[in-house]
């Protein structure tokens, strides 16, 4: 299990077009027997606005359990706001997504493109979170999701200041060209290869994060956003 005061963060409003308005964190918190999903502005982020928000437990799309081995672990998941997901994770992978944005002459709207007026832009938005707790073939492993990021050795081994070698892969594919971030700034694209090497700049709980975007198929939107986040604790190697 993960220590008591490990967070993972992802700033939904990473996403690429999305407005101030509707930018906010998604993080997992441990608590007993498990984990809650939390939304609004995560404390050890400077916004202002409320900490919590209450959203739809519609929002959670998948929840990926796994131990060390990479075997699955089965979990739980609530159907009430803040989500809470029973479970002992070695590696915990939640997909969630808020649905349809569309940029319009009157802000931005949770909508359809279809469904606004004046429509100027639109996506479709996906965000997950992986958290690294005990390093091992499933933490080494794809997870084959729609976005993630895989480190290539053990990230709960780095000291501060140690060089991270990372894969971005889509259903298990390299994603070329992706911006991968570190604590919110970008630190660079990815390779053909899908890969960039990250440098820790501090102990304690890391962020890494890359995002997508892909043409939509339909009338409802412009494109496909999706934004995903590594984190893991250096000094957390058990």
């Amino acid at each position: 299990m993960m220590s008591l005061k490990t967070r993972f963060l992802l700033g939904i409003g990473f996403a690429a077009g999305m407005s101030a308005a509707v930018a906010h964190d998604l993080w997992v918190e441990p608590e007993a027997g498990g984990y809650q999903l939390l939304y609004g502005h995560h404390p050890g982020v400077s916004h202002e606005g409320a900490k919590q928000i209450d959203y739809s437990p519609e929002i959670v799309k998948s929840v990926v359990c796994l131990d060390a081995t990479g075997s699955h672990h089965p979990t739980q998941v609530g159907d009430s706001s803040p989500v809470k997901i029973e479970g002992d994770c070695a590696v915990l992978y939640v997909l969630t997504s808020s649905g349809y944005w569309t940029k319009t002459t009157a802000g931005t709207k949770n909508l359809k493109k279809t469904e606004a007026a004046s429509p100027l832009s639109s996506w479709q938005s996906f965000e997950s979170v992986k958290h690294i707790d005990r390093w091992g073939s499933g933490a080494a492993s794809s997870l084959a999701t729609p976005l993630e990021i895989v480190p290539a050795e053990n990230p709960l081994a780095l000291k501060d200041g140690d060089k991270l070698t990372v894969r971005v892969l889509a259903n298990g594919q390299p994603v070329a060209d992706a911006t991968v971030s570190y604590d919110g700034k970008p630190r660079g694209q990815t390779g053909a290869d899908g890969t960039l090497n990250i440098r820790v700049k501090h102990g304690g709980l890391q962020l890494i994060q890359a995002s997508t975007r892909t043409p939509h198929a339909g009338p409802e939107a412009d494109e496909i956003v999706h934004t995903t986040a590594l984190t893991f604790a250096l000094g957390n190697d058990k």
